[in-house]
């Protein structure tokens, strides 16, 4: 723990002065939360430092999403869902997936009432991110012809506990835990998970240009390197990682539930392994990818599918 404190400290100074060395900027999906606990390790023990590298961890926000910041070239970085990567690619950005943190879907269907498979929702008012996660079922709902109207929200889940929607998406490390504290008394046949019903897609990857990619290969490696180091560290050190996940989300003015937090950090770790391998590889997997093409083809997402090394080559 004093290495800890003593780390965060250089780094939290470090962050404030000019660096001699290009600083690397990194953005996640969203803001700070233990959804990215890996990378706020490797910031805070210095794993980045190792490399060689200044990283510096910068937040997007609703009017400057990462995707907007990758593509100003504001962030170098970016965390992006798998849907988010493949329906740029579809629309002429090039990128390339670097690192593949979660391997499996945290994403589920909530209802007021029971459910009996996705048809239940037919005609049904559902609550939906305006985020590219939501393309996912939408196209699942397009492919089973399934007729829902999707009400996009930015976050919480206010819409649904008011009752202004029958359904709403939510991640299982997240929303449905907001859910729960509500109030909410959510029996197993109210949800549906996403992994159930054939759409277990991948979600967290790191995403990079294909023109920066090119010209950093290295300090590629190194980036992608220390970030597993992070998340490695994080699932051996959970008490440790939630206590810099805390102060990550205080240095970035978000209140923070410590429970909230620590439900999010355990279900996040889960889906770093692979269901197919059982294994933490930190690799897209081709299985992955084509089940998200075939999904997003089918319901309409996206025009054509992207092929494994036109996503992850330069």
């Amino acid at each position: 723990m004093k290495r800890f404190i003593y780390t965060l400290l250089l780094s939290v100074i470090g962050t404030c002065s000019i660096q001699a060395q290009k600083q690397l900027v990194f953005t996640p999906t969203w803001t700070a939360q233990a959804q990215f606990a890996g990378f706020y390790v490797a910031d805070a023990l210095g794993f980045f430092k190792d490399e060689g590298l200044d990283v510096i961890i910068k937040h997007p926000s609703a009017s400057n999403t990462s995707l907007n910041r990758l593509k100003s070239g504001e962030s170098h970085y970016v965390a992006l869902h798998l849907v988010s990567a493949l329906d740029m690619i579809d629309k002429g950005d090039e990128l390339i997936n670097v690192m593949q943190c979660f391997q499996q879907s945290g994403e589920m269907i909530v209802s007021h009432k029971p459910l009996r498979g996705l048809k239940s929702l037919d005609r049904k008012r559902v609550g939906c991110f305006k985020s590219g996660i939501s393309k996912l079922p939408i196209a699942l709902a397009r492919r089973e012809k399934v007729n829902i109207e999707w009400i996009p929200f930015i976050s919480h889940t206010n819409l649904y506990v008011s009752g202004a929607i029958d359904a709403t998406l939510a991640m299982n490390y997240n929303e449905y835990y907001q859910l729960i504290m509500a109030g909410q008394r959510l029996n197993r046949n109210q949800i549906i998970y996403m992994r159930d019903i054939g759409c277990n897609v991948p979600e967290d990857g790191v995403y990079v240009t294909k023109e920066y990619f090119a010209n950093h290969k290295a300090e590629v490696d190194k980036f992608v390197k220390a970030s597993k180091r992070g998340w490695e560290y994080a699932i051996s050190h959970p008490k440790e990682t939630l206590d810099i996940v805390m102060l990550y989300m205080r240095q970035a003015g978000i209140s923070g539930n410590e429970d909230a937090q620590k439900w999010m950090l355990k279900e996040c770790l889960r889906l770093l392994v692979s269901p197919r391998t059982g294994k933490r590889t930190y690799k897209l997997e081709p299985e992955g990818l084509n089940q998200a093409n075939s999904i997003l083809l089918q319901g309409g997402e996206i025009t054509k599918p992207i092929t494994y090394k036109q996503i992850t080559e330069p």
